[in-house]
């Protein structure tokens, strides 16, 4: 058995095709790392608490983040919701107005944020980055709302389960874990043929 995405508490299969989500967490944390304004406080809003994709993804910004590591305030979830994260975050803005930085760790939780800072008329105060390629995602990305989002590739998670299952099956040996990758993607390179083709993956020319 091949896993895809996801791991389990007790693993069963011959090899994990995933996203890396330390290494993704880290390029967003790089990304907004680049345009932090100064003194900043930055606010985490993820997505399901206890989560391994919530854990490694915020271990991950905070190491890109490291040196701004006494600047994150503790994390908000949403629960994988909009609205959840919507109300989140205007709680979160609220009670630390000096706030003026938030990643969002899934495409809920960086949505959901987004649109509340829009609500408030905050987005030429608050620097945002995101993760994952909605179409509202890519949208506000073009608007300038998201300095920039981390994507993940989908198609190389399909592609390399079934190479891996086919390896598995004819006895080959296969390693535990495969990183299907993941990449940062800002206004200045949206555009470019390899990232049109990750956030527009039935685009055809």
């Amino acid at each position: 058995m091949v896993l895809v995405d996801s791991d389990m508490e007790e693993s069963m299969g011959a090899t994990l095709v995933a996203t890396n989500n330390f290494e993704a967490g880290k390029k967003l944390g790089l990304l907004l790392k680049d345009a932090l304004p100064e003194n900043p406080t930055i606010g985490i809003v993820s997505h399901v608490k206890g989560a391994s994709t919530a854990i490694e993804r915020e271990k991950g910004l905070r190491e890109g983040l490291k040196k701004y590591s006494s600047r994150i305030l503790p994390p908000v979830f949403c629960n994988s919701n909009y609205d959840k994260a919507y109300e989140v975050t205007k709680k979160l803005i609220s009670e630390h107005p000096e706030v003026n930085a938030i990643a969002g760790l899934n495409e809920y939780s960086a949505v959901g944020a987004a649109r509340a800072v829009k609500d408030l008329g905050m987005e030429d105060q608050i620097v945002m980055v995101g993760f994952d390629s909605s179409n509202e995602e890519i949208q506000l990305l073009e608007a300038g709302i998201f300095e920039g989002i981390v994507i993940q590739k989908p198609f190389n998670m399909g592609y390399l389960s079934v190479q891996k299952a086919v390896e598995a099956y004819h006895n080959s040996a296969v390693e535990p874990m495969v990183d299907s990758g993941s990449v940062a993607v800002t206004k200045a390179n949206m555009f470019t043929e390899e990232n049109q083709k990750l956030l527009f993956p039935f685009w055809t020319s």
